[in-house]
Parts: C-alpha cells; structure tokens; sequence
C-alpha cells in the first residue's frame, strides 16, 4: 500500500488566483507559507519560511476560496503532492504543487477571533461573510 497525503497549516502569501482550463473548469491557485521556529548550534532562535503552491481542482470550492479567502488568511489544506516537469526557453524545470482533487482533500480557513471578550464573558459571534462562508463550506459536504 502506499499513501500521498500532505497537510499544511499556513498563511495565504497573496490573494487567491482563480482561473479556468480550455474545457472551462475552474480551479484556484494559492501561495501558502508555513513557518518552522527552530535553536541554531548557538542555541538562538531561528525561523525559516517555506512556500507551497497548492492547486484546488474542485469548481464550486474555488470559487468559494475566490470569494472568501484573502492575503494573510491561515488555512490547513490536506491533498496529495504531484511533481512535474515544464520547458521553458529550452531548460527543462521541475515543480512540485500540493494539489487537492475534485474528489479528495479539503482546503478550510481557521477562523482565529481576536476580539475581546464582553463584560459578561460571553463570546461576540461574527456572522460576516467569512462565516458565511465557513457555513457554507461546511453544508457543501466536502469533497465535492
């Protein structure tokens, strides 16, 4: 048996970048940074970057990423890792792409509520359109 499964918890790098392929399904491309905080040999603290590019091939799920997700948004994707390979201006270059299928994986947004508390302890719920839309991906039955 063998498995390829990747999950990654980040922050989106820039806005979302739908588009469609020639049969005209529609697909998002994201940019999404995951940070490790590590000690040197020195024993001072380091932090290293690493950019993923993620592929959703799923068209009602693009289009709600589209709407809803923004620059700097924390998201945890769950797909497969695909590599391929491109020419261009002659030298052959190689990329490797999270990709969540149609029929697999899921991309969700963390809502994170920094907001302060009421006096009387309880929670403010925000019913904004990043809620909405968590709602609504939530009624979508992912995968599609």
């Amino acid at each position: 048996m063998t498995v390829n499964k990747a999950i990654l918890v980040g922050r989106l790098g820039a806005d979302p970048e739908i588009s469609k392929t020639n049969t005209d399904s529609t697909f998002v491309k994201l940019s999404l940074a995951t940070n490790e905080v590590y000690n040197d040999k020195s024993g001072e603290r380091q932090e290293r970057t690493q950019w993923h590019k993620v592929i959703v091939w799923s068209d009602k799920l693009a289009q709600m990423i589209g709407k809803y997700y923004k620059k700097g948004d924390t998201v945890a994707v769950e797909g497969q890792i695909e590599n391929r390979a491109y020419e261009q201006d002659g030298v052959k270059r190689y990329i490797s792409e999270v990709v969540v299928p149609r029929y697999g994986g899921s991309v969700k947004l963390i809502l994170t509520n920094n907001k302060p508390k009421s006096s009387d302890n309880k929670q403010e719920h925000d019913e904004g359109p990043i809620s909405q839309a968590k709602k609504e991906i939530d009624e979508a039955n992912i995968p599609f």
